[in-house]
């Protein structure tokens, strides 16, 4: 792991507010269709509203043979506790809500074989971990979906597939952000970004090297000297640094 790469190509949108320059969801390219992620089938399940909506991929990450083992590790008794409750999971949808408000709210859904304690069964092999009004409103959508389908929310859909390489046969971590301003206050203050930005989509991948993607969005409108993506490149590239310090990025590096 000690020679694991990390390539972080950080694409940032929508410089000053221009129109022109700014990724509108008709403008996804088509041309080559996008591999279904983990997440996916999940996502439609989502009560309406997430700001942010983290899809992690476990199986994939654990078939890896690079991180695999290490994968299996973190997930284990001995591993990182926040992490063990997912040791028999296959994929994970966390969605918050009401992100820097007094309502914030949170709903995880997972796939598993056998299911989870404290979790709640959606489908013969869908679980969702949440409050009790979060888990009825899944309960809602899943009934729905079955009877006559559902579908994300296209600005979700546009939004995630703005970091997501056309050729990718994957991703072992995909993150879609929406901020509202009280939002971007919250993370500021959480994370010690200065800069937290409007929008945010995120592609990660394993094969030998891990690959990682950042778009996000820069915009000020008060930012007449178009300084703002070079805020954003700085903002972004300190977050990643200060992420690589964090002692459970460490402890999987190490």
């Amino acid at each position: 792991m000690r020679r694991l790469a990390i390539a972080a190509a950080v694409a940032l949108a929508s410089c000053g507010g221009g129109r022109a320059r700014t990724k509108a969801p008709s403008k996804v390219s088509t041309a080559v269709p996008r591999a279904v992620t983990a997440g996916d089938r999940m996502l439609a399940l989502l009560p309406d509203g997430a700001q942010l909506v983290i899809e992690v991929d476990l199986a994939r990450l654990r078939g890896n043979p690079v991180i695999g083992p290490l994968v299996v590790q973190v997930l284990g008794d001995k591993g990182i506790p926040q992490l063990a409750g997912f040791s028999e999971a296959d994929s994970v949808v966390f969605a918050a809500y009401g992100l820097g408000t007094k309502d914030a709210g949170t709903v995880t859904l997972f796939t598993a074989k056998t299911a989870l304690q404290g979790a709640t069964p959606i489908t013969k092999d869908i679980y969702a971990l949440g409050g009790a009004d979060w888990i009825d409103q899944v309960r809602a959508r899943e009934k729905i979906d079955a009877a006559t389908g559902l579908v994300p929310s296209k600005e979700l859909l546009a939004l995630r597939e703005r970091a997501m390489p056309e050729a990718a046969p994957g991703a072992s971590i995909r993150i879609s952000a929406r901020l509202t301003f009280d939002a971007r206050i919250a993370l500021a203050r959480i994370t010690g970004i200065e800069n937290a930005p409007g929008q945010l989509s995120v592609w990660a991948d394993v094969v030998d090297d891990l690959a990682i993607i950042v778009d996000a969005d820069a915009t000020d409108p008060g930012d007449k000297a178009k300084t703002s993506v070079k805020r954003m490149s700085a903002t972004m590239q300190s977050a990643l640094a200060t992420l690589a310090a964090q002692s459970t990025v460490r402890f999987l590096v190490d």
